[in-house]
């Protein structure tokens, strides 16, 4: 210090004592924060459970304690609600991992090509009523209960509850003749001129959305989410249409359902980076901009449109995907934060 500061240099020497000038700064650390405040009480109160050291903001830096500098809360964009930057990691922050839940757990697939397998190679007759008591069926197996086999072990219902299979189609006569809880229904979904839009790209082909259990693309990866469907899928069919399980059109039905009228939520990504389908590096900017939907409600507002799908995908590609994935997974928060935080989006 008195090396650097202690003597003047150059022309622009000071007249008085430079080291006798002083300055308070209090950031008053953790305290100015309530959720480090709380993490602090928690992290004590962990390391005295289990004996071994747990979170403690004084070992910050050496023992320099964060919140040295202001620790400035968030505004959500969009919302009233302010809160920590802490509340904006995807291991705080339930909200965030529902987005990425719902959308590893999703996947399309085509009824048209199983129903001609049925009527030709079976001989099966496939009209609204077998659909309908198919779709019956469906929503009962694909939580992961027992369909065809006697003696298999079933999933707790309250475990997997948030798994459902609905069917979407461009045939207004075939959606009328459909039992309306199985139905999305488009009209009702999108404003007329998005409707017809749909509609008219999808035609009279009639597609099912499944959305398997959370807790199992959880346990396992987004490949399983279709492999999960495939297997429910065919199971379905089976005891819906009465057919012989062991027979060969049932092969037709599954290459149906895993691959043939397949639509996955993403693709799956080179070799070098290891990952299945449905896993967030494959997932396309144009199927993201789909998933947000915020043009199905604010149609005449482009800015928003684009700003909203950018929070969403910022969140995913960014925080869990770069920050995750290919980088570490705490740093990438404060990168993302910069698209939905302070106004970014409401301020178009």
């Amino acid at each position: 210090m008195e090396v650097k500061y202690g003597k003047e240099w150059g022309s622009n020497q000071q007249s008085d004592d430079i080291q006798q000038t002083t300055a308070e700064y209090l950031r008053l650390g953790t305290a100015q924060n309530p959720r480090k405040m709380e993490m602090a009480k928690i992290g004590a109160e962990i390391t005295k459970k289990r004996g071994l050291q747990a979170y403690d903001p004084l070992l910050h830096l050496a023992g320099i304690p964060l919140g040295q500098r202001q620790l400035t809360p968030y505004t959500l964009g969009g919302t009233d609600i302010v809160c920590d930057g802490d509340d904006l990691h995807y291991v705080n922050n339930a909200a965030m991992q529902q987005e990425w839940d719902d959308i590893r757990r999703t996947c399309v697939v085509g009824m048209d090509l199983a129903h001609e397998t049925l009527e030709k190679r079976l001989g099966k007759e496939v009209t609204p009523e077998s659909i309908n008591y198919y779709l019956e069926v469906l929503n009962h197996a694909m939580p992961g209960a027992a369909i065809v086999q006697e003696m298999m072990v079933e999933t707790h219902p309250a475990l997997v509850d948030d798994c459902y299979v609905k069917v979407f189609t461009g045939d207004d006569a075939l959606k009328d003749e459909l039992d309306p809880q199985f139905v999305i229904d488009i009209d009702k979904m999108f404003r007329p001129d998005h409707a017809a839009q749909i509609k008219a790209s999808i035609g009279k082909a009639t597609f099912q959305a499944v959305h398997i259990p959370t807790v199992v693309s959880r346990t396992a990866d987004g490949g399983q989410t279709s492999r999960w469907m495939a297997m429910q899928v065919g199971m379905s069919f089976i005891s819906a249409y009465h057919m012989c399980a062991g027979e060969a059109a049932v092969a037709d039905l599954a290459f149906t359902a895993k691959h043939a009228g397949l639509v996955e939520m993403s693709e799956m990504l080179p070799a070098r980076r290891a990952r299945g389908p449905n896993e967030p590096g494959g997932l396309s900017f144009g199927h993201m901009c789909d998933i947000v939907q915020t043009s199905r409600k604010f149609r005449d507002d482009p800015c928003k449109i684009a700003l909203e799908t950018c929070a969403a995908a910022m969140m995913l590609y960014d925080q869990i995907w770069l920050g995750g994935y290919m980088s570490g997974g705490v740093g990438f928060t404060m990168y993302a934060t910069a698209a939905y935080t302070n106004n970014t989006v409401d301020d178009n």
